[in-house]
Parts: structure tokens; C-alpha cells; sequence
């Protein structure tokens, strides 16, 4: 696999421009980033792969290796000794690529956000600038629904005369902002971390072919350390939580029925412990995750409160976007996402199968007439479950859970 890639590593040595010496290590990495393999062996790839083409690199004592070497510092901080590597080879009189002193180093130019009303996602739009080049855009997309993380990111070079920053600010539905460079570029590399801790997830391949670079450029802009770096706000506490929820309830969208009010507690720990901590930020999204993903893995439902939730979920949606101060049109669309995936929801959270393994357990020792307050009842429900075969516990969780 080194072989194959250093043997690529000969265009490098036809460019002129140190952008694409960066994107060419970039991409490389990006192969292997996450790649479709068992996870030890996945672990094993990305963890040695750098090290072993910077070994490889360096065996060569060529000019290729050398401008693999210097690609790949530039977009991997030097965490494997690339630039070392060069300096060694350098010093024994292997020529440098054109590209050598500039490579990893360029200007930044300027920069802004752009966020949905929704505040689903947000991206970062980044300028930079080689001496004697075009300016270029780094683009990385924020996506809080997906975990917090970089879901697609991508480089281009606008066309002379061309405002991108214009272009973006012409949709009304989008709010464009001037960025704290060192701000957002902390805020990005901490999505990309946060994004590398996940198995999968529905990064772009573009997002793969581009992280190495866009990790180096948030660097460049932001040298802080992790604990200097912003953090995300704080959750509201059970106080402020309580006070919410009563605002609601006293309000005239609250729907008086007893089902009400433990339907809002689920939106609540729904958004306050398991999302991004904004128990008032919905949207459509927002809501098929709700309906179709967290209620039917993690809430436990009577058939009372499954026939109010739409009725209850859409009444909360416009309390919060109202709350929120979000257009009316947007208010519509997102209760509109409510009465579409009703359907859906009915059957999805009476479908065993989308059990996670909390609810299934639970559901299984109400069923056994076990009091979930109870703890040494739960704990021989526990004791007498634990002790059956494992195949029978792996039909019991079915494809959620790998004993």
C-alpha cells in the first residue's frame, strides 16, 4: 500500500502550485479515514498509515519521497516526524519541490458563517491566499443534528471577479455573519474531533478527501490548546428546565390533556440530554429524529400518549420557534414535518425491532409485573436474564445490541 502510494507520489513533483500538494496528501489520508473494514483493522490502518508512508518516504532518498514528505507535513502537523524526515533528506543533497518553502503556510484572507434559521447547520467559509496565486475557499459544513460534528467540507477556487459571500447571503432563509477567525477555527476542530470518535456517520466523501487539510488550516488559525478552546453552552439545568416546561403548560398552545405533559418531558430530555442542549431549537429535522429515531429507541409510550403526540409535539414546536423568535413560515413547515412523519411514528414506536436495549429491558420487566422502582426486584430480573443461554438473549435484543 506504501509502495502504491509513493509510486503516485511522482506528480508531485509537476506542480507548481502548493495547494495541490496539500489536497494530494490530504486526499491520500482521506482513503483511509474511517475506512469500510473491521474496526480493529480499521484502528490499525489509520493509526499506522502516516508513520509507515513517512518511513517509506524516506527509504527512497528521492525526490518523489521528498515531496511526499513535505506534502504530508504540511497537512498532518508533522505529528509523524515528516518534516524531520525532509530536513534529513534535504541535508544529503536531495532536491526540494518548487513548492518546499510555501506549502502549508498561506494567508488568510477573510471569512464568514452561514447558518439555516433552524440552526441545523453551519457553514464555515474560509479564504486563503499563496503568494503569487488566486485566493481559495475552505468550506467546512457544521451539522448539529448529526452529533456536533464536520459532516462535508470542500476546496475551490472562485472564479475571478466572483462574491461568493454575496452569492451565499442572497438566500433569504440564511443568516451570514463576520467570524472570530480563531473562535471558528476552534469550533471546527473541535467538531472534527468530535466526528472522530464516531464509527460511522454521513460525512461526504469530499468531507474524507479534504479533513487533513482543513485539521492543518484550523491549526494554522488557531495554535490554542483543547482546554483554551470555546466550549459548547451550558445545558439549561432542571430548574430552568421546570420553568419552561410550566410556561408552556400555562400557555394558550398547551393542549389540556393528561398526556401532555409527559410527552413535553420526553421532548425535553429529548433536546436537553441527548441533543445539543437548546430544548427550543426544532425543525424539521429535529423532528423525524424525535419521532422516528429517539421515541421509538429510548421513550416508553402508552397508547393514550402515542395517539396525543402529534397534537402535543406540534403545539410545543410552535411555543419553542415562536419562543425563538422564527418566521411564521418556518413555524408552519416545521409542524407541517410533524403531521408527515405521523404516520411513520405510530409504527415505528410500537415495532419491537426499534427497541434500544434500555427499553427493551424495560418493557420486558414491566411486562413480568417487576417494579422498575424496585431495585432488588430489578436486580433478580436482571440475575435470572443474565443467566439464560445467549441465544436466547441475542433474539431478545435482536440487531441492537452485540452480546
Amino acid at each position: 500500500m506504501v509502495g502504491d502510494i509513493l509510486k503516485a507520489a511522482g506528480e508531485l513533483l509537476t506542480l507548481e502550485d502548493p495547494l495541490e500538494a496539500e489536497a494530494w496528501a490530504s486526499e491520500v489520508l482521506g482513503m483511509f479515514h474511517k475506512p469500510p473494514l473491521p474496526l480493529e483493522l480499521r484502528e490499525t490502518v489509520e493509526r499506522s498509515l502516516v508513520p509507515a508512508l513517512v518511513r517509506g518516504a524516506e527509504r527512497r532518498r528521492n525526490a518523489t519521497g521528498l515531496a511526499a514528505l513535505h506534502a504530508l507535513a504540511a497537512v498532518t502537523g508533522d505529528e509523524a516526524g515528516a518534516r524531520q524526515a525532509a530536513e534529513r533528506m534535504a541535508s544529503h543533497g536531495v532536491p526540494r519541490p518548487r513548492w518546499a518553502d510555501a506549502v502549508g503556510a498561506p494567508e488568510f484572507v477573510e471569512g464568514w458563517t452561514a447558518a439555516d434559521a433552524f440552526g441545523d447547520q453551519i457553514g464555515y467559509y474560509l479564504v486563503f491566499r499563496y503568494p503569487e496565486r488566486p485566493p481559495h475557499l475552505l468550506m467546512a459544513l457544521y451539522d448539529e443534528n448529526l452529533g456536533g460534528i464536520i459532516k462535508d467540507a470542500f476546496v475551490a477556487t472562485p472564479r475571478e471577479g466572483e462574491d461568493l459571500r454575496a452569492l451565499v447571503s442572497s438566500d433569504p432563509d440564511v443568516t451570514v455573519a463576520d467570524i472570530d477567525v480563531a473562535d471558528a477555527a476552534a469550533r471546527i476542530a473541535r467538531a472534527i474531533a468530535t466526528g472522530d470518535l464516531f464509527v460511522d456517520n454521513d460525512w461526504t466523501p469530499e468531507y474524507n478527501e479534504t479533513r487533513a487539510l482543513l485539521r492543518s488550516r484550523m491549526r494554522l488559525l488557531s495554535p490554542a490548546t483543547s482546554a483554551e478552546r470555546p466550549q459548547p453552552p451550558e445545558r439549561p439545568d432542571e430548574e430552568a428546565r421546570e420553568a419552561l416546561v410550566q410556561e408552556f403548560l400555562a400557555s394558550p398552545q398547551a393542549p389540556r390533556r393528561d398526556e401532555t405533559l409527559p410527552i413535553i418531558d420526553h421532548c425535553m430530555m429529548a433536546r436537553c440530554d441527548f441533543g445539543d442542549g437548546d430544548p427550543l431549537r426544532w425543525s424539521p429535522t429535529v423532528v423525524e429524529l424525535f419521532m422516528l429515531d429517539y421515541l421509538p429507541r429510548k421513550a416508553t409510550l402508552n397508547f393514550a400518549e402515542i395517539g396525543a403526540l402529534p397534537e402535543v409535539l406540534t403545539a410545543w414546536v410552535r411555543f419553542a420557534l415562536s419562543k425563538r423568535g422564527l418566521a411564521e413560515r418556518q413555524i408552519v413547515e416545521t409542524e407541517r414535518a410533524v403531521k408527515e412523519f405521523a404516520g411513520e411514528f405510530r409504527d415505528a414506536v410500537t415495532d419491537p425491532e426499534n427497541f434500544g436495549p434500555a427499553k427493551a429491558i424495560t418493557n420486558a420487566m414491566r411486562a413480568d409485573g417487576v417494579d422498575i422502582a424496585d431495585q432488588p426486584a430489578v436486580d433478580d430480573w436482571l440475575a435470572e436474564f443474565n443467566a439464560r443461554p445467549e441465544q436466547e438473549r441475542r433474539r431478545f435484543f435482536g440487531r441492537h445490541l452485540d452480546i
